[in-house]
C-alpha cells in the first residue's frame, strides 16, 4: 500500500502552519492573528481534523484575536506516537495545556467540536486557570452507534469500507442541503484524506470513544445551533456566533 503522508491535509489560505514542540510530541496548528492578541484554540472531532476550521480562521482573526486550529495528537499533521498506558482524555486534555503555553499564551478560549468539546472541558477542569471559557459545539452520539464509538476491528476493514463508514458519519452530521453542495464533497474529501493519513486510524478510533452515549447539545444560540458541524456548513454565521460569545 502507498504510503499516505500528513501533508495531504496541509492546505493553503490565510493563515501559518506551525509545528509546537510540547510533551515530547509535535503538534500542528493552522494559526492567523497578532500573538499578542487573545488566544483562542479550536479542536476538531473524532472524524476530522483542523481543516475543518479553514474557513473560519482568518475570519476570526481579523476580530482581532490569535487564532489555532489544532490537529490533535494522532491526526492530521500532528505526530502520532504509539499509545501509552494512561486515559485517552487525559493525555488529549493535558496536550491542550502544552499547546496554549507553548503558543505563548497564559490565558484562552476553547472551542471544541464533537469529542473536541470533551477534550476542551476536561482540560478546562484541570487548568481552569489556563482555560477561562469553553465554547461547546454539539457533541453527537452519532449514527449509527457504531460509528460513534469505533470498535477495534475497524483497523482491519478494506479501504472502500472505511470510506463507508466515513461519508455516512458526515451525511448523518450534516444538512441535507449541504449534502447537494462542492463544499460537502471537498470536506469529505479532506476527512477520507486525513483518515488515510499513516498510524491515523488507531487515533481516531480511540478519540471517537470519548463520544457520549447521547447527544449534547451547542452553545451557540439561532439556527445555527442546529447544525452539527456549524464551522463546517455555515462558517460565517459560526464566526459571529463564537464572537458573541466570546468573554474577553
Amino acid at each position: 500500500m502507498a504510503p499516505h503522508p500528513p501533508n495531504v491535509v496541509e492546505l493553503e489560505g490565510d493563515f501559518n502552519h506551525r509545528m509546537l514542540h510540547t510533551r515530547g510530541t509535535r503538534l500542528h496548528v493552522a494559526e492567523a492573528g497578532n500573538r499578542g492578541d487573545p488566544l483562542i484554540l479550536l479542536i476538531h472531532g473524532a472524524f476530522g481534523g483542523w481543516f475543518d476550521f479553514k474557513d473560519a480562521i482568518a475570519p476570526l482573526a481579523a476580530h482581532g484575536l490569535h487564532v489555532a486550529a489544532l490537529d490533535a495528537r494522532g491526526f492530521g499533521m500532528s505526530d502520532k506516537p504509539p499509545h501509552r498506558a494512561g486515559d485517552t482524555l487525559q493525555i488529549l486534555s493535558g496536550d491542550v495545556e502544552g499547546v496554549i503555553r507553548t503558543l505563548g499564551h497564559t490565558r484562552a478560549a476553547v472551542v471544541g467540536a464533537d469529542t473536541g468539546s470533551v477534550i476542551a472541558k476536561a482540560a478546562a477542569k484541570r487548568h481552569n486557570e489556563l482555560i477561562h471559557q469553553v465554547i461547546s459545539l454539539p457533541t453527537s452520539s452519532g449514527f449509527p452507534a457504531a460509528l460513534t464509538r469505533l470498535p477495534a476491528p475497524l483497523l482491519s476493514l478494506s479501504e472502500r469500507a472505511l470510506d463507508s463508514i466515513w461519508r455516512a458519519n458526515f451525511v448523518a452530521e450534516t444538512s441535507d442541503a449541504f449534502h447537494a453542495s462542492q463544499d460537502f464533497q471537498e470536506h469529505l474529501a479532506l476527512r477520507l484524506a486525513a483518515r488515510r493519513i499513516d498510524n491515523a486510524l488507531s487515533h481516531i478510533v480511540a478519540a471517537s470513544r470519548l463520544r457520549p452515549f447521547t447527544a449534547q447539545d451547542s452553545d451557540l444560540d439561532g439556527p445555527i445551533a442546529q447544525l452539527a458541524l456549524p464551522h463546517v456548513e455555515d462558517p460565517t454565521a459560526f464566526v459571529m456566533a463564537v464572537v458573541k460569545l466570546l468573554d474577553l
